[in-house]
């Protein structure tokens, strides 16, 4: 075997092991996707720069921070004054005040007792309906035992604190001493999502009318089998549904054919095809890819500078966005807008056989439109954080009770989370609004928040 033959077999070789470094890396990137996807992730959070090596950073705030001390009431209820008639210490009653007085503040709680009301309705007769009429008392509710207080308050320890109907009796026992059956609580969900779904119904036509709507989605179980929860919000409205699809057709069914307004979502396909009259993608799911390219391809020079050219262009789009938040929109900012949006749309892949850039590639021509809408819309991030916020209660209520055991039962959480949620988000009382819905009141803060303002 002569040299260059040799000389050939070498750059072969050299080019194989190239490629094959490549399709490895490329292979942990993705494995690493999956595992993020259905287990947390182990890692240890790396140690503070400014520490020494193998000294972990020392837990609680930082030296000089100022701690956190509890605020005095606003008023107080009672005042209880402290006397002495002997000396605790020896028990002589020879004792003289000494007219210094200590202050101290204790805030405690007071059980309430169950109120057992008779309501005795008198009945009339009208010559003019000629019929017997009467009426409904004060907070009753028609033929039912427990009261709307009660039953509002268990259904905000159920979605509100997240706990089961078990113990939703135990603490009315302990605490109220009003027995009831943990299979009656769902009785009072079943009557509160009758009563909350026009209500429900208002939420998603409110949520239309407006300038735009935060979309995602996770996984749900109904009797064991697969479904999806999706949540659809702004900084007002919050809602759920549970769906056996994750596909276009759902969010067509909760938006409408064509929606009026901004799009805020992920890279999920089922927005791709969505009529809106425009769309904002994550770009913290870009950012968070980049970030993990860059840990599996540290020697590779060329995918680098791709991911660092590509992480400028957004993080300068969102500082332009940072700085003129309060202000007025100038030549200045047209300017740099128009420089990042043309940076954006020239942006293509240096070398074809890469296939992490091939990737993002595609990502960039298929939504090369979606990335800087924030940067022509005020107010619309660009991130989805407030969706995930939205959606995080709904996960931790699936992490408690893997979901739930029937369509009737999914059916209550998404009307009951979603009136929840978006009382407060309005920073409205929910069980009050719960209560509201019980007794069919007809004006209540959270319906009244979401009319539109009269017109003087």
């Amino acid at each position: 075997m002569n040299k260059k033959v040799l000389e050939k077999s070498l750059l072969q070789l050299q080019e194989e092991n190239k490629i094959l470094k490549e399709e490895n890396a490329y292979l942990r990137f993705e494995l690493e996707e999956l595992r993020a996807k259905r287990y947390k992730s182990g890692r240890k959070k790396p140690l503070d720069n400014n520490s020494p090596a193998g000294i972990p950073k020392k837990r609680g705030g930082l030296f000089g921070h100022i701690g956190w001390f509890r605020k005095k009431p606003d008023r107080i209820d009672r005042i209880e004054e402290v006397r002495l008639s002997f000396c605790p210490e020896c028990g002589s009653k020879d004792i003289t005040e000494r007219g210094k007085i200590n202050e101290h503040i204790q805030e405690d709680i007071t059980l309430p007792k169950v109120e057992a009301v008779l309501y005795r309705r008198h009945h009339y007769y009208c010559p003019h309906c000629r019929k017997t009429v009467s009426s409904k008392g004060k907070d009753e509710l028609e033929h039912s035992y427990i009261g709307p207080k009660a039953k509002a308050f268990a259904a905000f320890l159920r979605y509100g604190v997240k706990i089961s109907e078990r113990d939703v009796k135990i603490l009315f026992e302990r605490a109220f001493n009003l027995k009831i059956v943990a299979s009656s609580i769902a009785g009072f969900r079943y009557q509160l999502k009758r009563a909350g779904s026009p209500l429900y119904q208002k939420l998603i036509q409110a949520l239309k009318a407006g300038a735009f709507i935060h979309a995602d989605e996770t996984g749900w179980k109904v009797d064991g089998k697969t479904r999806w929860l999706w949540k659809f919000s702004n900084k007002k409205i919050s809602v759920s549904h549970i769906d056996e699809s994750r596909g276009q057709k759902v969010v067509e069914e909760m938006l409408g054919n064509e929606y009026g307004g901004v799009l805020i979502s992920d890279f999920l396909s089922a927005y791709n095809k969505i009529s809106a009259k425009s769309k904002q993608r994550c770009l913290v799911h870009i950012l968070r890819d980049l970030k993990k390219i860059k840990e599996y391809w540290q020697d590779d020079q060329e995918v680098l500078r791709y991911i660092e050219r590509l992480k400028k262009i957004f993080e300068d789009a969102v500082t332009l966005q940072a700085e003129y938040k309060d202000k007025c929109w100038d030549d200045v900012y047209y300017a740099r807008r128009t420089a990042l949006e043309t940076s954006l749309k020239d942006f293509g892949f240096p070398n074809p056989n890469k296939k992490i850039l091939k990737r993002f590639a595609k990502r960039l021509e298929r939504h090369k439109n979606e990335l800087l809408t924030f940067l022509y819309e005020r107010e619309v991030d660009y991130h989805n954080n407030h969706a995930e916020q939205q959606i995080r209660p709904d996960v931790i209520f699936r992490k408690i009770t893997f979901g739930n055991r029937s369509n009737r039962g999914a059916q209550y959480h998404s009307v009951i989370m979603s009136i929840l949620q978006t009382a407060r988000l309005n920073k409205i009382d929910p069980i009050r609004t719960f209560e509201n819905l019980l007794l069919g009141t007809k004006q209540y803060p959270l319906l009244n928040a979401l009319s539109p303002p009269q017109q003087l």
